[in-house]
């Protein structure tokens, strides 16, 4: 698909759980030079993200990743992000994602009804999370950018996106099974969830960082950081391949700053 030249537009419906997250933990899963922002003594703010996106330059599209961690970078905080999942290979662009960042293929099994929205997402066989959302009443149109990190070789890619929507404050049940590699995020004190309807997205290209090296193709979402990275979810594209990368990310630990 031709997406054009970014920034990229896409319309549809999400969802953002927000967690606190023992600082300490989360340490463990962000890569140096990133740092753990507290946003209360001894926890960091990390969640899950979900998408359904029905309009705009990608057409139609789900996507799902999570975010062990508000983190700090420099003089700058926003969410680290070290994968996302989406539907279709068509989606994938040889297998590299947008601005390095990992992109994998996955199932989803959407359910909507008036107030209610439920949704597994697979990866093969596997189950990795299932979430069922009831909205409440209490509906803010909000406007909102948020920003984003991804370490990959030795580089910090930083992005953003632009958000327009009515956002439903709303209560979830969510199921992780202990074989899903969300376990390692420490996923436990939810704080809030919310449902982001008509939805209006700008998404940025990267901007440049230390050691970041984008090339032309950047609009078609493909770009090298310095070196090749390794796969970080092995050649199968499995669950299996994951949890070896939570564990690297651990050789570098950095104390928790306050914002």
């Amino acid at each position: 698909m031709s997406r054009g030249r970014p920034p990229w537009s896409l319309g549809g419906y999400c969802m953002m759980i927000f967690y606190l997250v023992s600082s300490r933990q989360a340490a463990e899963l962000v890569p140096s030079p990133l740092e753990v922002s507290e946003v209360v003594p001894g926890a960091t703010l990390g969640g899950l993200y979900a998408a359904l996106y029905q309009t705009g330059d990608f057409g139609t599209l789900s996507e799902f990743s999570a975010f062990p961690a508000l983190v700090r970078y420099e003089k700058r905080r926003g969410f680290f992000v070290p994968f996302s999942m989406v539907e279709s290979r068509d989606d994938l662009p040889g297998y590299k994602g947008a601005w390095g960042l990992r992109k994998e293929c996955a199932s989803f099994e959407w359910q909507e009804t008036k107030d209610h929205y439920h949704l597994n997402v697979l990866c093969g066989t596997q189950r990795i999370v299932s979430i069922d959302l009831n909205t409440r009443r209490l509906t803010l149109p909000i406007r909102i950018s948020f920003p984003f990190f991804h370490v990959r070789s030795r580089g910090v890619i930083s992005y953003h996106a632009d958000y327009a929507a009515r956002v439903h404050l709303s209560s979830s049940n969510v199921d992780i099974p202990p074989e899903s590699p969300l376990t390692e995020y420490g996923l436990k004190r939810k704080v809030m969830t919310t449902l982001w309807e008509s939805t209006k997205i700008l998404l940025h290209p990267p901007e440049s960082e230390r050691n970041v090296v984008i090339p032309e193709g950047v609009s078609e979402g493909i770009f090298r950081v310095g070196c090749e990275q390794p796969d970080l979810w092995g050649a199968s594209g499995s669950v299996e391949g994951f949890r070896p990368v939570l564990s690297s990310r651990r050789k570098e630990r950095r104390k928790p700053m306050m914002v």
